[in-house]
C-alpha cells in the first residue's frame, strides 16, 4: 500500500533558484520528516490496536516501515514527488492497509498546525526547525489516485513559545552504542535513525543496558530544558504499558497509598 506526496519549498537557500534539492541544506529535515511520519503511524497503530490487543508491541513495529521515497524531482520547481511506501505482513494488511494515507493526513495537518504556532506533534517542530533558514514557502499536497485530498501551504512558520525549563518525556529507538560509570557520571548512549543522545542513568540502569546492547531498544527519559534523565529501557519488542483501571490502581493508588494517607491528614 502506499500514497502520494508532493512537496515543493521556495525561498533564498542554495539551489532552490535552479529548481533543485540540496541534501546538505535539507538533508537532516528530510531524515526528522521520516522520522516524524513513522511516530505518527506508530501513534495511530497504538491507539487502535490497544483496545483489543494488550500485546500490541509487533503491530506498533511494523508502522515503522512506513517510508517516503524521491519518485521525480520536478524541474520548474525545488522539491519532489514521492511516495510513502508500506509493506505489511500478510496478516496486517487488512487492520492497517489504508495506514500511508492515514499517517500522511495527520503529518500535513501537524505540519500546518505547527506553523501557525500551534503545538501539535514536536517530532513535527523538529522537522520545520530543521528546514534551512532561507526557505520562504512551503506546498504539500496529499494525492489519492491523482486527486489531490490534502493541500497545506505555508508562509512564514511561527512556532508556538513553548517554555524551555519545563520538563518533558522523551522517547528514543535505536541501539546502546555506549555507557557511562562511576566515578564519572553514569549514562546510557543510545544510536537513533537521526541523533545519538546521552541519558543521565544510575549504575543499576546502566547494568541494565548492558545486558541489552546486543538488541534494538526503546528508552524513555524525561529532559528539564538542559539534560536528560533515563526513566526506562526495554527491547524493542516488548508490548508498551496498558494504561487500564486495574494498571492504575496498582501502579499509583497501591504504591503510594502510604503517601496519600499522610498528605490526607495534613
Amino acid at each position: 500500500m502506499s500514497a502520494e506526496i508532493r512537496i515543493r519549498w521556495d525561498g533564498d537557500v542554495p539551489g532552490l533558484a535552479e529548481h533543485r534539492v540540496s541534501l546538505t541544506y535539507f538533508g537532516e529535515a528530510l531524515a526528522l520528516l521520516v522520522a516524524a511520519l513513522r511516530r505518527i503511524a506508530t501513534q495511530i497503530v497504538s491507539a487502535a490496536a490497544n483496545a483489543d490487543n494488550p500485546k500490541s508491541g509487533r503491530l506498533t513495529n511494523v508502522a515503522r516501515q512506513l517510508d517516503i521515497q524521491i519518485e521525480s524531482i520536478q524541474g520548474n520547481s525545488g522539491g519532489f514527488d514521492g511516495i510513502v511506501t508500506f509493506e505489511p505482513p500478510p496478516d496486517v494488511l487488512p487492520l492497517f492497509g489504508d495506514l500511508p494515507a492515514r499517517a500522511t493526513i495527520e503529518l500535513l495537518d501537524s505540519i500546518e498546525r505547527e506553523s501557525k504556532g500551534q503545538p501539535s506533534n514536536w517530532a513535527v517542530r523538529k522537522y520545520l526547525s530543521a528546514l534551512p533558514t532561507g526557505v520562504r514557502k512551503q506546498t504539500y499536497d496529499f494525492h489519492d489516485n491523482g486527486a489531490v485530498k490534502k493541500h497545506v501551504e505555508i508562509g512564514d512558520v511561527q512556532f508556538a513559545a513553548i517554555p524551555a525549563d519545563l520538563p518533558s518525556l522523551r522517547e528514543y529507538e535505536g541501539d546502546i552504542v555506549g555507557v557511562g560509570f562511576e566515578p564519572g557520571r553514569p549514562e546510557v548512549r543510545i544510536k537513533t535513525g537521526v541523533s545519538t543522545p546521552n541519558l543521565d542513568a544510575t549504575s543499576e540502569q546502566v547494568e541494565e543496558a548492558l545486558h541489552m546492547r546486543k538488541e534494538k531498544v526503546r528508552v524513555l527519559g524525561v529532559n528539564d530544558g538542559k539534560r536528560t534523565r533515563l526513566l526506562a529501557v526495554a527491547e524493542i519488542h516488548e508490548p508498551r504499558f496498558e494504561r487500564t483501571d486495574e494498571a492504575v490502581e496498582e501502579h499509583i493508588f497501591k504504591r503510594w497509598s502510604g503517601v496519600f494517607s499522610r498528605l490526607a491528614r495534613e
